[in-house]
């Protein structure tokens, strides 16, 4: 009878999981890898890298080991990636997740964690080209940035990257800045801008301002010309300020509500609120943000437009899934949950370089940590664990000047 039950469990968990994976991209629809079938051809036998892999048995759940590296690419032929050795990596709050392990019931944690062991870890990178294929708008020597498909991992020496997901590294960043960018960079422009038409003159609630995406955010709403009211603690109300925001709620000196008001009596209703912290754990739901500005009194409400946010629970998963992989949105016209789209996501890239390198965009760096130091990489990723990271983390893979060796 138990062996029963945990089959009827496992076995609606699993589809689950399926599903996810389909919409992440890294599973085909007939549950074969897509990466396994695009890559194959891609691991010489013998030809080894260092890399972060799941270990759901280590500390913090991820390990250093060895990994196959990708091959050569034909320079007489044309390819669809560029072969890329990692300078640095950056440290995303769904990699110390399990990659999907947050998008799933805690029930299902477990056959996640499972699913995901020996994966390398991580989706950011910056680093030097090495090789690519005839035709390529890239050279080798060249510096770019950009996210590798879930499952393929970035915390590794070397990457075989889809040159629709990677662009020229903005010159006014470092390496470690420029691998902080990508994930956060993508969700901010997408979900405000390309998505929510955020422009000059409405008025964004942004809640968790000084965290990854938040500081991003912030940054990206005010380039194009957006009033912001910025939620975060009274220790990074300074940073947020200095950010651009033009109102500040401190959410730890307590009448949250209160402070919200006074914000919409000086800046007007809110057009777009950005939710960066609610998510399926309840201390990332404790204050109950969306009941404060979508309902107060019948028809006081704070918000006009949309309440985005980029975490929830599964059916919102689900539901962000079919809209991001068949532009089919179950959404109301009121609420969402985003998910970052990677694919074709090259000209974006670009759009957040061109903010950088005209001093409208800068990522603040938390914490970098070597790739070689299996500790410290624990460390970093529980740091992400309690929620007090302010801005981003990365993870040093090689020298600025590795292209040379």
């Amino acid at each position: 009878t138990g062996q029963r039950g945990r089959e009827t469990v496992a076995r609606p968990a699993a589809g689950l999981l399926r599903l996810l994976l389909v919409a992440a991209g890294s599973l085909l629809p007939d549950g074969r890898s897509g990466q396994t079938i695009a890559r194959a051809a891609a691991f010489p036998a013998g030809s080894m890298m260092r890399a972060v892999v799941y270990s759901r048995l280590d500390p913090e759940g991820v390990k250093i080991a060895s990994k196959a590296r990708p091959s050569a690419i034909n320079a007489t032929r044309k390819s669809s990636n560029i072969l890329c050795r990692v300078v640095c990596a950056g440290i995303n709050p769904v990699d110390a997740k399990g990659l999907v392990g947050d998008k799933l019931p805690h029930a299902c944690s477990s056959l996640a964690r499972r699913a995901i062991d020996g994966n390398t870890v991580g989706f950011d990178f910056a680093g030097t080209v090495m090789e690519v294929g005839a035709g390529c708008e890239y050279k080798p020597g060249d510096a770019v940035f950009g996210t590798m498909p879930p499952g393929a991992g970035s915390f590794c020496e070397y990457v075989s990257a889809p040159l629709d997901q990677v662009a020229l590294k903005p010159a006014a960043l470092s390496f470690a800045e420029a691998a902080a960018l990508p994930l956060v960079g993508l969700t901010a422009l997408q979900s405000l801008v390309h998505d929510n038409k955020l422009s000059r003159g409405q008025h964004l609630l942004l809640i968790g301002a000084s965290g990854g995406v938040g500081h991003v955010a912030l940054q990206v709403a005010k380039s194009v010309g957006a009033s912001v009211t910025a939620v975060c603690s009274q220790r990074n109300a300074a940073l947020v300020s200095r950010l651009g925001a033009d109102r500040v709620v401190d959410y730890t000196k307590g009448d949250t509500e209160g402070q919200l008001r006074a914000a919409v009596q000086q800046g007007g209703k809110f057009d777009l609120c950005l939710d960066t912290v609610s998510s399926l754990e309840e201390k990332d739901r404790e204050f109950r943000y969306a009941d404060m500005v979508r309902t107060h009194g019948g028809g006081d409400a704070m918000l006009t437009g949309k309440y985005v946010t980029i975490g929830g629970p599964p059916l919102d998963w689900v539901m962000a899934g079919l809209k991001r992989t068949v532009g089919i949105s179950l959404f109301s016209s009121s609420r969402e949950l985003f998910w970052v789209r990677f694919p074709k996501s090259a000209q974006a890239l670009k759009d957040l370089a061109q903010m950088c390198d005209s001093g409208k965009l800068r990522p603040i760096l938390a914490a970098e940590v070597s790739m070689h130091d299996e500790a410290a990489v624990q460390e970093a990723f529980a740091r992400l664990h309690s929620r007090r990271v302010v801005g981003k983390q990365v993870v040093r893979v090689s020298p600025d000047d590795a292209s040379q060796q």
